[in-house]
């Protein structure tokens, strides 16, 4: 009696390797566009910290037009960098506790508000109505590096140098500068790769 073998459906499972093969390329396209999303989340804070250094160094300079001196000028004769805690933001909001430095109590500069509060507040305005503090985009550890900081010309001579460690350079006919220290909150070096400047920083 004569064997006959079945005919083959043509149909195969994929192979280990073939397995393999897939899964690698799988892993990484997910790496790249985790990648890419990474950056544009990057970029998209960095354009929000430049935004709000304009609009922080214009509230400034409107500061000074209404009051013919700057805020917190009682506390330097010399350009001085401050940081937008609540001894500057109070001011800028026309906050009750800043009487005596903006005794219409005008509201000179707004942003959005903070996402969290305390030591955890991140990304805008955290305020309450004795206080103000004003926060980069950017989570770091230590609050004190997600401050916005600017630097004053409390001499009113048309020039204020940049901070020692960002160069030194002399920037003509501002009142107010401002930058943000970036994701790492540091400044100086390889850590000025992603610090924000309101003025154009030379390289």
């Amino acid at each position: 009696m004569k064997h006959i073998t079945p005919p083959s459906s043509g149909r195969r499972g994929f192979t280990l390797v073939e397995l393999l093969v897939v899964i690698a390329i799988i892993a990484v396209l997910a790496s790249l566009g985790f990648s890419m999303y990474n950056r544009a989340i990057q970029q998209t804070k960095k354009t929000e910290a430049r935004q709000c250094l304009v609009q922080l160094v214009q509230a400034c300079d409107a500061f000074f037009e209404e009051y013919q001196a700057l805020p917190m000028a009682n506390t330097s004769a010399i350009d001085a960098e401050q940081v937008t805690d609540n001894r500057l933001m109070a001011p800028l909001l026309g906050l009750r506790v800043a009487q005596d430095e903006n005794p219409k109590f005008q509201t000179f500069f707004e942003w959005k508000v903070a996402k969290g509060t305390g030591n955890a507040a991140v990304g805008g305005l955290e305020r309450t109505d004795n206080r103000a503090e004003l926060l980069g985009p950017w989570f770091n550890p230590s609050k004190q590096d997600r401050y916005y900081r600017l630097m004053f010309n409390y001499d009113y001579d048309n020039q204020l140098r940049e901070p020692q460690a960002l160069g030194n350079e002399i920037i003509w006919d501002r009142r107010v500068i401002g930058y943000h220290m970036g994701k790492d909150g540091k400044i100086g070096g390889k850590h000025d790769e992603d610090n924000v400047y309101s003025w154009n920083k030379s390289q």
